[in-house]
């Protein structure tokens, strides 16, 4: 279960498409978003959030698939993410984890374009979602709209 919130960290990162590393925003920055786009943020969201579920429905299922106890396979994922744990495997094991990513981030390119998809669908470039993603981190007052704007559509 634990690897199921590490991928959905991943694929929420993939939904704002690494607004932190592609974007030239400054954090700080005041974003004005007028409500028309807002509400096309908010519709993207919840199309977005479809494809985040389908997502972790069939990277868990492929993990299974593969032979891999989830706990196991997180166990490796968070070793292999991170310099400060360690994890041991034989090389066999090793082999398979190596060859599960891979195959985990072939379809990682199909949630993407997916994402990327839904984004252009409502009319919005990636450029200004991510700056708008961006913004959503720091600002309450727009997290806040974001909010009012996501229950008026359900």
């Amino acid at each position: 279960m634990r690897f199921l919130k590490s991928f959905k960290t991943l694929v929420v990162c993939i939904a704002a498409i690494g607004a932190c590393g592609f974007s030239h925003v400054n954090a700080q920055e005041q974003v004005e978003v007028s409500d028309a786009e807002l509400n096309k943020i908010a519709s993207a969201f919840q199309d977005i959030q479809k494809v985040n579920m389908e997502a972790q429905q069939q990277v868990m299922q492929t993990v299974k698939e593969s032979g891999f106890d989830p706990n196991r396979f997180n166990e490796m994922y968070q070793a292999s993410a991170s310099p400060e744990k360690t994890v041991d495997a034989s090389d066999e094991e090793k082999e398979r984890f190596g060859m599960l990513m891979n195959k985990i981030q072939q379809m990682q390119v199909g949630f993407t374009q997916q994402i990327e998809e839904i984004i252009g669908n409502e009319g919005l470039t990636m450029e200004r979602y991510q700056k708008i993603a961006m913004a959503l981190q720091t600002d309450a007052d727009l997290q806040g709209r974001l909010r009012t704007a996501l229950e008026q559509q359900q």
